[in-house]
């Protein structure tokens, strides 16, 4: 596959591509686009860098690639059962259902915004992911009080 940066394709070319790239041992980056990942990632703002997922153990708090029934889904691991994990979308109030863990494709290993490159293991973002997934209850309240502040810094 060639390794050239592939621009503009239908999400459903992007996300074969990524997995043959995943497959042939290579890290696979991409824009996110859609907001179920919002705060934490944005739409058309942050692009994330993904690795094969089976190069270890799945965690609490991971975002991973999924290929699901309904397509591709980009969302954080909230809970892991007996083979299985459940996600959840950081802008979403609401638990996706349990999926095989080999549904996984692939796991971010960092996302860059603004030019600046983080890694998912920094402290403070493990801590602010952590956090908000503490938050889970009250997150209805929090996102609200999230869009109200940044519609009105715009």
């Amino acid at each position: 596959m060639n390794r050239e940066k592939l621009t503009a394709l239908p999400p459903e070319e992007l996300f074969v591509a990524i997995h043959q790239m995943l497959q042939d041992g290579y890290d696979a980056e991409f824009t996110v686009t859609g907001n179920s990942m919002w705060p934490l990632l944005a739409h058309g703002r942050d692009c994330v860098t993904l690795r094969k997922a089976g190069d270890c153990p799945l965690k609490k708090g991971d975002i991973v690639l999924l290929q699901t029934e309904r397509g591709y889904l980009l969302h954080r691991v909230t809970r892991l059962k007996n083979g299985m994990l459940q996600t959840t979308g950081d802008y979403n109030c609401y638990r996706d259902e349990y999926v095989a863990v080999r549904c996984v494709l692939g796991r971010v290993v960092r996302f860059t915004r603004k030019g600046k490159r983080v890694s998912c293991n920094d402290p403070l973002y493990r801590f602010g992911s952590w956090l908000w997934r503490v938050l889970f209850p009250v997150r209805p309240l929090l996102l609200r009080l999230l869009f109200l502040f940044r519609r009105r810094a715009l």
